[in-house]
């Protein structure tokens, strides 16, 4: 650690000695969030002519060169008022940019398409004034981003997996919250494909959603009704409250959702031992979910150097499946063995508790971000089989189980502008625990009392350049995690273990004349989740039992990235290979070989190419989003005494349209395939489905809006995936969930306002773990 840091020094002091006459500042807008993407133009003082120019980052950073000669700066931005500032200094500190309020009262929406640029190692979408602008919430917003797949609130950056997303720097730790954000809020979208130095080394995607600076003070709420009809009911409701005055800013949220889904999966299951067992399952599931959520939250300006708050939040989550039935029909050799009916009852319920406190600040020319988070939680499952057999004992088995959570973290960022870029560097301390309690009292499935605790250290440094046009950043970041496993008390060393790493991060941006282009490197991991870790057993039927595993080890990433952009089109190709891949598995229990245990297992590696090409057009009212790619994976594993290569490319296509119409209405048609191809250890069938909606805005400020959406026209979405084992074979075959529906949504805002917390939050990662 001491080598890697004097390192670091040397290195700066390199640069220091090499550096010109610079003049360098800091952009901020009058909240004191900083002002990201302005553009910076040095201009000669006899005659306004051109010298130079940049853009701040996305810090609101600048530097430029300069010839010693005296020289004005002009800084434009959208929505801001347009600066002239003479250069008597290099260091011209924190500048802030005014509302140009005109500019915003006259904004005209042209339903234009977003278009997506590449910044840096970022790809950035416009939504203000766009026709993503009306769309319905974040969800709506980010469903149509390029490089982006999923929906309500479940989303993926493709090729690189679950991202964690930020708004005006904020962590957000319940996907609800995009669902909450009206689309007219937002300014801009980046999706970051290979997070730098100073975020976990967990996280693989980074997505960075800007909302538009609010106008006014006073009292504005924000309240929403979606109401969605299909085989089942389900029902999502908020309100949403800001007060402003002058420095102090006070939000508060309260949010239900509620309702039933229905799931029907087929599973057929052959296990090749001394004896071919085969299991042919058909499970349907009636649940109803219920969320509580509440938020209250503080902030005061002191001024727009230094800006304190703090948050609170509450949720409740419960879920019953009053009606969960299995009917199984087991054969041994080809002859019928045994059949059965499952009945399962089940009810779940998991309060969270989550504070969140923060300090953002200007201190010269330093940048200081400071936030602690801290989290309790705990979640009760209570679980009731009764298994009716035609040919053996019947059997009921009765199981409770309840984790306790606790989180403790802290976080700090300082930047300083420094030669011709940025330096960051910071650290991070987080402890968490969970605790583990479960019972069988039919003795079937073990009792077990175990504890999981964790520490973990963190520190990193990045640093960017601009050089003429190429843009280069690097980094370097050092975690030290400590994991100690406990059982009925006592430290199990074999399940404990600690991990000391290394996760370097390389940038490098150029312009190709039209053509934007970035190449990135990035190292990474993936530690497994608690679930993951928990050996547990859960009894899903006499012949399939389900848990984790104490002994998995960290997923290593290394991962090349190339992004380009030409006007409405973007590339992104990228090669990653996964060292100690974890992989959900079926395999057999050593002491009844004829039970099937679902469990995770480490593999060696796994390489993975993927590929993407999104294009943006508009033709006159008609705006196109389309995307297709592929992902094509070299995994290998044994199967049935042999090698099974798992190389099958999987093709992907998404064609979205939005048709701006006059009187505010606007149609929206949308359509997804992903084809057939293996993921790890899947095989995955095809899959697709057609969305449509039509929406309208009401009043002048379009404070009303009305959407009506149809989700999944056709029926067409099914599960067909085949997992490969050791010794077996789980196909599912045309399992659906309810996701035919019609949704309603009414919202209405008035005198609105974005909150202006500044708390980004800390241990994201051990938060997801938990």
């Amino acid at each position: 650690m001491k080598h890697i840091f004097s390192l670091a020094f040397l290195f700066l002091t390199f640069v220091y000695q090499v550096s010109g006459q610079t003049v360098s500042g800091i952009l901020t807008d009058e909240a004191g969030q900083s002002v990201a993407y302005a553009n910076v133009i040095l201009l000669a003082v006899a005659d306004s002519a051109f010298v130079s120019g940049t853009i701040s980052d996305d810090k609101g950073s600048f530097t430029l060169a300069v010839d010693g000669k005296d020289k004005i700066i002009r800084i434009s931005s959208i929505g801001y008022v347009t600066v002239y500032q003479r250069c008597h200094t290099a260091d011209l500190g924190v500048i802030r940019l005014a509302s140009d309020t005109q500019m915003l009262n006259e904004v005209v929406v042209k339903g234009n398409l977003p278009k997506t640029r590449l910044k840096g190692d970022a790809l950035v979408t416009n939504i203000q004034n766009s026709v993503l602008s009306v769309a319905g919430s974040a969800n709506d917003v980010l469903a149509k981003i390029p490089g982006i797949q999923g929906k309500d609130g479940s989303f993926t950056v493709f090729g690189k997996g679950t991202p964690i997303f930020y708004i005006n720097g904020r962590l957000v730790r319940d996907n609800s919250e995009l669902e909450r954000l009206h689309s007219s809020d937002i300014k801009s979208v980046e999706v970051v494909t290979n997070p730098g130095a100073q975020y976990d080394a967990t996280v693989k995607a980074v997505v960075l959603i800007r909302t538009l600076k609010p106008v006014g003070e006073g009292l504005g709420f924000n309240v929403k009704t979606a109401n969605m009809y299909g085989e089942n009911f389900f029902t999502l409701n908020q309100f949403d409250f800001n007060y402003r005055h002058k420095g102090l800013d006070i939000i508060g949220s309260l949010f239900y959702s509620g309702g039933k889904d229905g799931t029907n999966i087929s599973l057929d299951q052959q296990t090749w031992v001394d004896t071919l067992w085969t299991q042919k399952s058909d499970a349907y599931t009636l649940a109803r979910r219920e969320n509580y959520k509440a938020r209250l939250g503080v902030n005061y300006m002191f001024n727009e150097k230094h800006s304190v708050g703090i948050l609170y939040d509450f949720v409740y989550y419960s879920t019953e499946e009053p009606n969960y039935t299995m009917r199984s029909e087991i054969s041994a050799d080809g002859k019928p063995y045994d059949s059965w009916k499952s009945k399962n009852v089940l009810s779940n319920e998991y309060p969270v508790h989550l504070v969140n406190a923060y300090y953002v600040g200007t201190i010269g020319r330093w940048l200081v971000n400071f936030n602690t988070d801290m989290r309790w939680s705990y979640e009760e499952d209570k679980q009731t089989t009764t298994e009716d057999s035609e040919n053996y004992q019947d059997r009921t088995v009765k199981t409770n189980r309840r984790y306790d959570n606790g989180l403790f973290a802290s976080k700090l960022v300082l930047s300083y502008p420094f030669w011709k870029g940025n330096l960051s560097f910071g650290g991070e301390y987080t402890h968490t625990y969970q605790k583990n309690k479960f019972a069988n009292e039919q003795g079937i499935l073990q009792d077990t009392d175990n504890k999981v605790q964790e520490y973990s250290i963190s520190a990193f440094v990045e640093y960017r350049l601009k050089l003429g046009k190429l843009d280069v950043g690097a980094g370097i970041r050092y975690e030290h995690n400590t994991s100690d496993y406990y059982e009925s008390g006592k430290l199990v060393n074999e399940q404990s273990k600690v991990y000391d790493n290394i996760f370097p991060t390389v940038s490098l941006a150029y312009p190709f004349g039209p053509v934007s282009a970035n190449l990135s490197y990035t190292m990474k991991t993936r530690r497994p989740s608690y679930s993951q870790l928990d050996g547990n057993m859960n009894y899903i039927n006499r012949y399939t039992y389900m848990s984790g595993n104490p002994l998995l080890k960290p997923t290593t990433y290394s991962d090349l990235t190339w992004m380009s952009s030409y006007k409405f089109f973007q590339l992104i190709i990228s090669y990653q290979r996964s060292e100690n891949a974890i992989i959900h598995v079926t395999n057999q229990l050593e002491t009844q070989p004829n039970i099937s245990h679902t469990t995770y297992q480490n593999f060696n590696k796994i390489d993975k190419v993927t590929f993407l090409l999104a294009a943006s057009p508009t033709i006159g009212c008609w705006n196109l989003n389309y995307s297709a790619g592929i992902i094509k994976q070299w995994f290998e594993l044994e199967h049935l005494g042999a090698i099974k290569k798992m190389h099958r490319p999987m093709p992907y296509l998404s064609m979205f349209n939005t048709f701006t119409l006059p009187k505010g209405f606007q149609i929206t048609l949308d359509g997804v395939f992903m084809g057939k191809g293996h993921v790890e250890n899947l095989l995955i069938g095809e899959n697709k489905y057609i969305d449509v909606g039509i929406g309208k805005t009401f009043f002048k400020d379009k404070a009303l809006l009305v959407k009506l959406d149809c989700s999944d026209v056709f029926d067409w979405r099914r599960n067909n995936t085949t997992l490969y084992g050791e010794r077996n074979i789980l196909r599912e075959k045309d399992s659906w969930t309810d996701l035919q529906n019609m949704r309603l949504t009414l919202r209405y805002r008035f005198n609105s306002s974005k909150s202006k917390y500044k708390g980004t939050g800390a241990g994201e990662d051990e938060k997801a773990r938990l």
